[in-house]
């Protein structure tokens, strides 16, 4: 087997966008802090509005808005009050899923009295969602809303480099949170899955016990200091069978991870 190698990686650069298009879902108030937490740190903002997120949703034109904050009921104080909570994140449910299905990759911000774990449950379900205390709109919302379209125009630059190499027949993968986000046809392939049905495997089901300890602690934290980690260690296919294979991993600004498998001359697929 080859020793790992290790080469520092490119650095990047990550720039804000100049002019943010908000959607916002509430009263004056809420308008109103939303565009003081823009405002304080210099992004120039057009904020539109709209009374309920119900409202939003029937007349819901995306083309132009950049982000979907939405803002619930304060704290209960009362058994009717506590009830009009939970109506509001049954009806918050519902209508993400109606927003996800028009425009899945739509970053939405839900401001709300606290996190309850209704609230977190609900929300984590959807992709480029995020959930922010009231109180803190004006320290953290425009900050994260910058993450989160940080985040979509990484992976939509990881999809259109996906497809490019797709030509090339490189097997490659993007893992975020420890599951693939997104595949070449020939990485699926190379560990017996059908390219649409691997999206969401966590990448630890693609190697052995002893190739996943050997990536958790020699590549990924070498990764995590900006090196590009090179090495052979043992795949997993879909079917049981294992193989040797020469991996190459780097990362990505949001903290992605960059998978290519390339199956090694030999049988043994030992670790180094």
């Amino acid at each position: 087997m080859v020793a790992p190698t290790t080469v520092p990686a490119e650095p990047t650069v990550r720039t804000r966008p100049t002019r943010v298009t908000v959607l916002v879902i509430g009263g004056e108030t809420v308008r109103d802090r939303v565009e003081r937490a823009f405002t304080d740190e210099g992004t120039e903002t057009t904020i539109e509005t709209a009374a309920t997120l119900e409202e939003a949703v029937t007349e819901l034109e995306t083309d132009g808005i950049d982000c979907l904050v939405v803002s619930l009921p304060r704290t209960a104080t009362s058994a009717d009050a506590s009830e009009e909570v939970d109506t509001a994140i049954e009806t918050l449910d519902t209508h993400l899923e109606t927003v996800r299905t028009a425009t899945p990759d739509l970053p939405i911000v839900v401001l709300a009295p606290e996190r309850t774990p209704a609230l977190t449950e609900t929300v984590r379900s959807y992709d480029w969602t995020a959930v922010i205390e009231r109180d803190e709109t004006h320290t953290r919302l425009a900050d994260r809303v910058h993450d989160l379209l940080e985040r979509r125009r990484l992976a939509a630059l990881s999809r259109r480099s996906l497809a490019s190499i797709e030509f090339a027949g490189d097997a490659i993968a993007i893992v975020d949170a420890d599951e693939i986000q997104f595949a070449s046809r020939a990485f699926a392939m190379q560990f017996g899955y059908e390219h649409d049905a691997i999206a969401g495997t966590s990448w630890q089901d693609l190697f052995t016990d002893d190739a996943v300890c050997h990536l958790e602690s020699t590549a990924i934290p070498t990764v995590a200091e900006g090196w590009r980690w090179t090495g052979s260690c043992t795949g997993r296919r879909k079917t049981g069978a294992t193989f040797a294979a020469r991996v190459r991993l780097g990362g990505l600004e949001d903290g992605s991870l960059v998978f290519v498998i390339e199956e090694a001359d030999g049988n043994d697929g030992s670790e180094d």
